[in-house]
């Protein structure tokens, strides 16, 4: 039903923190802020989804293949509402 830990990698803008928005090009893959309406520095971090609620970490659900799934809570965890720590 559900697998291991997923580790993400999140680009957060250098300019006003929000999360870059990843652009196909052409030339290459490049990263786009739509806060700051540019290419603008990122720093990339290494994170793990954890449970609002519970505070434990979250296994992504094979089963929908969409969500994220809290064996604590007994619950899926909307993308939303993920609390995302560093490794």
């Amino acid at each position: 039903m559900e697998t291991g830990v997923t580790v993400v990698k999140r680009r957060l803008c250098r300019n006003c923190g929000q999360e870059m928005k990843k652009e196909l090009l052409p030339d290459g893959v490049r990263f786009f802020c739509l806060q700051c309406d540019g290419y603008t520095p990122y720093d990339e971090f290494d994170v793990e989804p954890y449970c609002p609620v519970c505070h434990k970490k979250l296994q992504f659900c094979s089963k929908c293949s969409a969500s994220f799934f809290c064996n604590t809570c007994n619950g899926i965890v909307s993308r939303k509402k993920i609390v995302w720590k560093e490794e």
